[in-house]
């Protein structure tokens, strides 16, 4: 074992963190060079599998 965080929440992240985390992740300049637009629920349900 290495000691890398198998998630979020090991690294102390919650649920209310998730939600504030959004509107930074759609304002990213870097997300319309994705191959596809993520809504917000998809990017939502991408942070909470992390978790």
């Amino acid at each position: 074992r290495v000691g890398i965080p198998s998630g979020f929440s090991q690294l102390g992240v919650t649920k209310a963190d998730i939600e504030g985390w959004l509107d930074k992740a759609l304002a990213d300049p870097c997300a319309p060079c994705n191959p596809r637009t993520a809504s917000r629920d998809e990017v939502r349900e991408l942070y909470l599998e992390a978790l």
